[in-house]
């Protein structure tokens, strides 16, 4: 379960960063819809870890195994990209941090740490949306026999 975790958590980083590359390489970084975009990153990557895990466990699959795999992805993931959105803002100077800046929600917490803001806002919109993704994938993973009690 974790090696598969960390495996898809290191692929769905690599989408994660490569992504960020390109709005970067086109100037649409200061974009903020275009963020949805990671959560479809992040999705894939958490299906196809739960799918790889399915797979190797022979088709059965235990419902919190699944959840716990989607987890160790998502964290995987969302780390290594928060690691590497530091040391870009941190490279590039300052004009990520004032675009940063610039936005309401954040505002003057990035100017007066940067790397700490980056770093827990990435964080928590990793792991709270792993988290939501884990679980309605296993909606469609778990196993056959689970069965509500009484019912047809």
């Amino acid at each position: 379960m974790e090696k598969i975790g960390f495996k898809y958590g290191l692929l769905t980083a690599a989408g994660l960063v490569a992504y960020f590359l390109l709005m970067n390489m086109l100037g649409l970084v200061h974009i903020v819809e275009l963020r949805f975009l990671n959560g479809i990153i992040l999705a894939v990557g958490i299906v196809l870890a739960i799918k790889g895990y399915k797979r190797a466990s022979g088709g059965q699959i235990g419902y919190f195994k699944g959840i716990g795999t989607g987890m160790i992805t998502s964290v995987t993931a969302t780390v290594l990209f928060a690691v590497f959105m530091v040391a870009y803002a941190k490279i590039s100077g300052e004009a990520l941090i004032q675009m940063l800046s610039s936005n309401q929600y954040l505002g003057e917490m990035v100017t007066a740490t940067p790397g700490i803001v980056i770093f827990s806002v990435l964080m928590l919109e990793g792991v709270i949306s792993g988290f939501m993704i884990s679980f309605i994938a296993m909606q469609y993973f778990k196993r056959d026999d689970y069965k509500v009690p009484n019912s047809p």
